[in-house]
């Protein structure tokens, strides 16, 4: 079986404003942030086959910057689950993607991202700051052996970690 790519990235910088948690927009810096991602997984990969997002509009508003720099559309799973998801809802999400899918990038929040980001990278040396955590339009990936089921401190190896 060959090897497959995690990115797991949070949303770029949102407005503070009030009204609905759910509904805040990103800031224009927030909104370039996350293009820069895009374009940076555009030159130097890996480039995602299929997304799961966040129903949040700064999650859908950062998928859309990143799929502007990565100058391409991606299938796209806008998921309610991932609102505010703990690391074990986001891995459950990861688990029940079809093997068919070679790189999945997923596209949520903090403290979920971070905390499924540490889980994965258990081992690492330093985590390569993902002890840190994960500072908006921040992106880890990983290279996973075996099928996303199977997805785990033991199957996921820390390839890279970004912080905007």
């Amino acid at each position: 079986m060959s090897s497959r790519t995690l990115v797991l990235m949070r949303h770029a910088r949102q407005q503070i404003i009030g009204g609905r948690d759910h509904d805040r927009p990103l800031t224009p810096d927030g909104r370039d942030d996350a293009r820069r991602v895009g374009l940076r997984l555009h030159e130097q990969g890996p480039h995602p086959d299929h997304a799961l997002v966040s129903t949040a509009r700064r999650c859908r508003e950062t998928w859309q910057a990143v799929q502007a720099g990565l100058g391409s559309s991606v299938a796209t799973d806008f998921e309610d689950a991932l609102y505010n998801a703990s690391a074990e809802q986001l891995l459950d999400a990861v688990a029940a993607v079809d093997d068919a899918v070679e790189t999945l990038l997923v596209l949520a929040h903090n403290p979920g991202i971070t905390l499924l980001g540490l889980e994965l990278s258990a081992g690492a040396v330093d985590g390569m700051g993902i002890g840190e955590g994960f500072s908006p339009a921040s992106a880890a990936c990983f290279t996973i052996d075996g099928p996303w089921s199977t997805v785990s401190s033991r199957t996921a190896a820390l390839r890279s970690f970004d912080r905007v």
